[in-house]
């Protein structure tokens, strides 16, 4: 859908599970990220107090491990010679650090104990083997260290623990842990830190947080982040899992510490949150394997290719040198032992790392080099890109999450201590501080009363359980959820849909169907129907098929209808607010009983009061509702029941106040929410179209105007007197109904090839029908060779790729794939099926104007349930003139093979994929419903003839451009030019004949020229010169002769692979 304000409440807000309890900014996180919506610290909004109010907390200290130095948190304040040290362990936190604070402290935050369990060493081993060494390599580099002395620093390395491998320092952390000493040191420092508190100050001991997914998914098995080019430790289930467990230790033995000591000290568990808001590596649908900088929102902790908030690259390699026991020195540290032992290693990721330069550098860390001239603290060599030092450590939202979940107990400290209630951390909906309107008393809603409801807009499929959570509500208190198909209703039954509309209704819900308006084509975006159009009769024609299609296709299911886009311009006189009121009767008389609402997300002038039963007046956030808030014009309604306010972002301590004040500027729906009196809708209302009033004549002179493959124009005469409405008649049942005003309309959804007869009534203000009038009878073209998107085709440069397509009939949504080559797909990748068992890989999408890349993870061998992954990567041009669809991509031949390409149509239609060219397997079986392709693929072996492929024999030239005699050619799949030779056409179609395998001792198969030209000769004359295919010359080796693409010898201007 376009991307405009809300479209049909696409965020929930608090979606029945919980929200923190924290005065700060609201977040915004993937997966269950939730607004702040509820009075979440319970403030009586009468009292003075305010537990938020922290300003007497004057002495605050932090203390610890790299945490509690803010690794990550943003920029750094001061300079590094006042850093703590990020790598303490917990007796540096008690001989170092709280001997220099002062007392009388009313608030120390500690965080230590993850480097007691060696979390260095787990990420060396485990992960980014910075430095992994065999016990022989660990006596050379000690050696090797020791006789140079530039290498001093290297004085104080546990050299043993370098040769542990990655189960052995498990192992060895999980003894740590749980030995005598770890449990020891905890209350030691816990102690040393009691005696800097005041007599009423309080310890924040801060936990750590899981950093692997809790579901294990096997997507990540095969992923590794190795810095190095050597043998790589990968990211198992297993491995991931025990880490995992070694941090719910860590967190076990800080909280019985915790317990131990008292009141004056409080753990804050953060856990379980990073869950919560799918915050982890390896989450479900995430490719962890890729180069791309962040490779998805909402991730907590940083990984190497995360770039900072204000673009530092993390790639980059600083000439500053890190100092020894600060996290980045010491992953330096492992990176210069790798480089002693081999001073020819590379990076995995070699090609994106540069150098900083000093005058570029200097800016950010000015203070930091004075100040390090000066320091006797021992610098270590920057061998690593910077974004390794902060690998693992929070991201700035989770450093913000720690500070909520913080000032959340300073808070609670604070409401305590003056005698109110302690505030829960977790608030859901049957705690929020919710005032209930009597449902059996109107007055009520004056009196103060307020309803709590969710407007969903949320796809079953993907999210099967929020649904079943808005449903376990109770009716008292939501009331009305939103459905949304694609953009509206579709022509079919959704399943999944179906199964919650069912579900929410007999669990006494209204559903309102969602029904797009597009702001009657009048905004500036000029917003078309489906079939084309922005004239006002057309889109009251969809609107009202839409409105009848939600009742058609859930019978007995639907409550009402949702009506965005809504246009908040009365008109000349007031027609366009009067033709929202005409199609909110044309819904409420067509179905008895609709609840309607009218979403234009801003004001409305009062010529609107009257079309709908809701209007959403207010959608926007808390800072502009209190401090920009524009209100109706000039007008109030006397039911506060009539508006509706969403506010977002609002601070956990001022929801009763906005409560208040969204009553006293006449909204009574507030949040996400909606009336739950007795419906005042039930039985259809007399003032409009039931009360007595003259009689219309019959319209004349009605002449079809126009028709296409699945609409027809209509155009007629008008009555006199002017009627209140017109009733088109198709094949003698209703299809329209129009303001008497309105004399012609465009009528779709007709399927294409078929006759039609219509009539038109017009419609007296009493509601009497006139008679019919003339019939006309039309036919809707036949769609050629029953396909509705024809002539595609493409053009391209270096940079740019422009596809067009001439769509015959109107769909929800047209979407353009630029695909692998059907014979190198490139696994992960969203696959596009053609026939049964096969597919056409695709990384690239453009949707409704939005260029998308791929981001779904790779899949374990035997799964094909790719998930539905995309990253946006900025808009493009998309036209339409006519049938002709054109797209206009940034992205040419440099980036992809641009001739392979799909469009693709889907919704109120028959979903339709044409492939280009036609993949080589194309009558390998039957084709899958709505499957077509335009254009012969390039030349491929599967029954090619193998004497003339294309213009030229490709595979004879091959073999012949090759050196013969005794060159020796030897298999390498990743260097053509070595293992044979290929030539192709300008666009790299053609042949390669080549050696491949390992021989009997597990080294590649080498083969001579001559042996090499001999073998093709065999091919040719075993084919009969008529298929590829391959000769094995013994020892497992062969030669083979097949379809290649990415040849560089190629000739010059031939450009054919629709032949």
């Amino acid at each position: 859908m376009y991307t405009q304000p809300w479209h049909g409440l696409a965020a929930i807000a608090t979606i029945g599970s919980c929200v923190i309890a924290s005065p700060l900014a609201p977040w915004e996180l993937r997966g269950n990220a939730s607004m702040q919506s509820a009075h979440l610290m319970g403030i009586r909004d009468t009292d003075e107090f305010d537990p938020a109010e922290l300003s007497h907390i004057t002495k605050l200290a932090a203390i610890g491990d790299s945490y509690s130095a803010g690794i990550g948190a943003g920029s750094r304040l001061g300079n590094i010679g006042e850093a703590l040290n990020s790598k303490s362990i917990i007796s540096d936190v008690i001989n170092d650090q709280i001997p220099n604070l002062n007392g009388d402290q009313q608030v120390i935050l500690l965080s230590a104990g993850g480097n007691d369990a060696e979390l260095s060493n787990i990420l060396n081993q485990c992960i980014y083997q910075w430095a992994v060494l065999n016990h022989t390599q660990v006596l050379v580099a000690k050696a090797a260290a020791l006789a140079n002395l530039e290498y001093g620093w290297m004085a104080d390395i546990d050299w043993d623990a370098l040769a542990r491998g990655c189960d052995g320092q498990l192992e060895h952390t999980n003894r740590l842990i749980n030995g005598d000493a770890f449990s020891k040191s905890l209350d030691n420092v816990i102690a040393a830190a009691k005696k800097k508190l005041g007599s009423n100050g309080m310890i924040y001991y801060t936990g750590y947080a899981k950093f692997w997914a809790e579901d294990l998914s096997p997507a990540c098995d095969k992923v590794s982040w190795s810095t190095w080019i050597h043998d790589t430790e990968t990211l198992t289930s297993a491995h991931r899992k025990t880490m995992n467990d070694l941090v719910d230790s860590v967190n076990e033995k800080i909280s019985s510490a915790v317990e131990r000591a008292g009141a004056q000290v409080k753990f804050v568990d953060y856990d379980s949150y990073v869950g919560y808001f799918n915050g982890r590596f390896c989450e479900a649908g995430v490719d962890e394997s890729t180069s791309d900088s962040n490779t998805r929102e909402g991730l907590m902790f940083y990984e190497l290719n995360t770039w900072d908030p204000l673009g530092s690259n993390p790639h980059k390699r600083s000439q500053d040198r890190p100092l020894e026991g600060t996290f980045e020195g010491s992953v330096n540290e492992y990176a210069e032992i790798t480089k002693l032992l081999d001073p020819d290693a590379q990076f995995s990721k070699q090609t994106s790392v540069s150098d900083d330069t000093t005058d570029m550098t200097l800016v950010e860390s000015k203070l930091s080099l004075s100040t390090v001239s000066e320091s006797s603290d021992i610098e270590v060599p920057n061998v690593l890109p910077d974004g390794y030092g902060r690998v693992f450590h929070p991201q700035i939202q989770l450093h913000e999450l720690i500070a909520n979940l913080v000032i959340y107990e300073m808070t609670n400290k604070n409401e305590l201590d003056n005698g109110y209630p302690e505030i829960q951390e977790k608030f859901t909906f049957d705690s929020c501080p919710w005032t209930p309107a009597d449902v059996d008393d109107d007055e009520s809603m004056d009196a103060g009363g307020q309803q709590i409801a969710l407007a969903s807009y949320i796809n079953p499929l993907s999210d099967p359980t929020a649904w079943t959570r808005m449903i376990d509500y109770p009716s008292g208190m939501v009331t009305v959820l939103v459905a949304n198909v694609l953009n509206g209703p579709d022509t079919t039954v959704d399943e999944d849909w179906e199964k919650v509309i069912s579900r929410a209704n007999t669990a006494g819900k209204r559903v309102l169907g969602y029904v797009r308006t597009g702001y009657l084509g009048l905004s500036q975006y000029q917003f078309q129907t489906r079939l084309g159009s922005s004239g006002l009769a057309d889109w009251v024609s969809q609107i009202q098929t839409d409105v009848d299609l939600w009742y058609t296709l859930y019978p007995g299911m639907i409550g009402g209808i949702f009506f965005d886009e809504g246009w908040n311009q009365c008109g000349d006189d007031n027609v366009y607010s009067d033709l929202y009121r005409f199609i909110t009767d044309y819904t409420k008389r067509m179905h008895p009983g609709a609840f309607t609402v009218l979403n234009p997300g801003a004001t409305m002038p009062q010529c609107f009061e009257h079309s709908a039963d809701t209007l959403m007046t207010f959608e926007n956030s808390y800072d502009t509702y209190m401090n920009n808030y524009s209100p109706n014009p000039d007008w109030t309604p006397s039911d506060p029941r009539k508006l509706w306010h969403i506010i977002y972002n609002v601070p956990s301590d001022s929801v009763g106040k906005v409560a208040e004040l969204a009553l006293e500027r006449g909204a009574g729906l507030i949040h996400i929410t909606n009336d739950n009196l007795s419906n005042p809708y039930d039985t259809l209302p007399d003032d409009d179209y039931m009360q007595n009033g003259q009689s219309a004549s019959a319209p004349g002179s009605l002449a079809v105007t126009a028709s296409d493959y699945s609409s027809v124009s209509l155009s007629w005469g008008a009555s006199s007197p002017a009627p209140y409405a017109y009733s088109i008649y198709q094949n003698g049942k209703e299809v329209a109904r129009l303001p008497g005003s309105i004399t012609k309309v465009t009528i779709g959804n007709i399927d294409h090839g078929t006759s039609i007869t219509f009539t038109v009534k017009a419609i007296g203000s009493g509601g009497s029908a006139s008679g019919n009038s003339n019939s006309v009878e039309a036919t809707t073209l036949e769609l050629p060779d029953n396909q509705p998107v024809t002539n595609v085709k493409s053009s391209s440069t270096a940079t740019k790729t422009t596809v067009q397509a001439d769509i015959l009939i109107p769909f929800a949504f047209q979407r353009v794939f630029l695909t692998d080559p059907d014979t190198a797909c490139e696994m992960p990748a969203w696959p596009i099926n053609y026939n049964l068992g096969n597919y056409i890989c695709t990384h690239y999408m453009v949707e409704s104007g939005t260029l998308f890349k791929y981001s779904g993870a790779e899949l374990p061998a035997g799964q094909t349930n790719y998930p539905w992954a995309w990253t946006s990567m900025g808009t493009v041009p998309v036209s339409r003139s006519g049938y002709t669809w054109t797209w206009e991509l940034p992205i040419g031949s440099d980036t992809v093979n641009t001739n392979y390409f799909v469009v693709e149509a889907q919704g109120y239609g028959p979903l339709t994929n044409v492939f280009h060219p036609c993949p080589s397997t194309w009558d390998d079986a039957t084709l899958s419903s709505g499957a077509y392709c335009t254009g012969n693929s390039p030349y491929d072996c599967k029954g090619a003839t193998l004497c003339s492929t294309l213009n030229v024999k490709w595979c004879d030239k091959a073999v012949n451009q090759m050196n013969r005699g005794s060159t020796l050619y030897t298999a390498n799949a990743e260097a053509l030019a070595l293992s044979g030779n290929c030539w192709a056409n300008w666009e790299q179609f053609g042949c390669s004949v080549k050696i491949r395998g390992k021989d009997e001792n597990g080294k590649e198969c080498t083969i001579t020229g001559d042996e090499m030209w001999e073998a093709y000769q065999d091919i040719r004359k075993i084919g009969g010169c008529k298929k590829c295919g391959s000769k094995h010359i013994g020892f497992g080796c062969l030669v083979s002769v097949d379809y290649y693409y990415g040849c560089d010898n190629r000739d010059s201007g031939v450009n054919a692979i629709d032949v």
